[in-house]
């Protein structure tokens, strides 16, 4: 049973977007706190899109275990492994152009 204080998982396919973008905002901002917090420049490169939209799905999949209606809801993952794919290539060629880069 989950706690009274913690909003429901989403049981439809808008909520389940909603969620999506919500969460993948809240790591992004998490992120950047933390850097700011570190004192290094906040990151901007597209690893860290890749990331938040790789958060955001696997904690929607894993609700789906609190609660099954979230899991149907979500049903075709195909939206969340077309984003976070697409992130990681290009996070990929982005790490790939800065190899042949000269230090400065």
């Amino acid at each position: 049973m989950m706690p009274a204080w913690l909003p429901a998982p989403p049981e439809t396919t808008n909520a389940v977007w909603a969620w999506f973008l919500a969460l993948f905002l809240i790591y992004m901002v998490a992120r950047k706190a933390v850097a700011l917090a570190r004192g290094a420049s906040a990151p901007t490169t597209m690893a860290r899109l890749a990331d938040a939209a790789t958060f955001a799905g696997s904690a929607l999949l894993l609700s789906g275990i609190l609660n099954p209606a979230t899991l149907k809801a979500v049903g075709d993952t195909t939206g969340f492994l077309i984003i976070a794919g697409a992130g990681g290539l290009l996070y990929t060629g982005e790490q790939l152009i800065a190899e042949g880069r000269i230090p400065a």
